[in-house]
């Protein structure tokens, strides 16, 4: 084989790593990112649970839907809002009463005050920066690639690098690992990722592959910066709550 299509099958196997990792981080911060609306929304939106022999395209799927009833509950709590008249308008103004009236009033009850004016901000917050639908919408771009209806595992397996470790120690392991794995990565990845009529298909399917990695990276990036933003409210809003 051509150093070309070593170098190509090197960036395939490059791209698939950071996929696998780009996905393991992808569910991470959703579930972080569905903590924080909780807390903020008083809602009970179940984490996500990544198995990575299940399909891609299920696993997209399911969080396309969390994010639209998010989005939903976002909306009822927005108009509501916008039915109160002044509400948003005196936010402030009630969160110091609110504070004050702790001192005469059963503690419960200047709670609850807080706790309904974190839901209105939070929602405020969540309608105006389009986080829910931007996200929705990347999701649902990314579910357009090919590669959906792989499982997690077909991209990278991370006993690989143990069996590899096992061996350099000189310890017994099959003679199939993990250049076999590797090798049924690749034929995975070559068959669903390249054209039919591609002159070269290892490279076809590298920069496909690479795409839908820097795709991810930005989403990722977005939801990063909110969640750190969401933390920031909600940590406000704990300490006012705590007074």
């Amino acid at each position: 084989m051509s150093s070309e299509s070593e170098k190509d099958k090197e960036r395939l196997i490059q791209a698939a790593k950071l996929f696998f990792f780009h996905i393991r981080d992808l569910a991470s911060f959703i579930n972080r990112f569905v903590e924080l609306f909780n807390v903020m929304m008083k809602t009970q939106i179940l984490p996500m649970k990544l198995n990575e022999e299940s399909c891609l395209k299920d696993f997209f799927e399911q969080m396309i839907k969390n994010f639209k009833e998010m989005q939903l509950m976002v909306d009822g709590k927005h108009k509501q809002t916008q039915k109160e008249p002044l509400c948003s308008k005196v936010v402030t103004a009630v969160a110091s009463a609110a504070e004050k009236c702790a001192n005469i009033t059963p503690h419960h009850t200047a709670e609850e005050m807080l706790k309904n004016i974190q839901a209105s901000g939070a929602a405020m917050l969540l309608k105006t920066s389009h986080i829910l639908v931007n996200l929705e919408t990347s999701l649902s771009l990314l579910m357009q690639f090919p590669i959906m209806g792989l499982r997690l595992s077909d991209f990278y397996r991370e006993e690989t690098k143990e069996q590899s470790d096992a061996t350099t120690s000189g310890k017994s392991t099959s003679p199939e690992c993990p250049k076999a794995i590797t090798e049924e990565i690749l034929k995975k990845l070559q068959d669903v990722l390249s054209t039919e009529n591609a002159h070269k298909p290892v490279e076809a399917a590298a920069d496909e592959l690479e795409q839908f990695v820097k795709t991810m990276e930005m989403t990722l990036q977005v939801l990063q910066k909110f969640i750190k933003t969401m933390e920031g409210d909600t940590s406000v809003l704990t300490q006012a709550q705590g007074k």
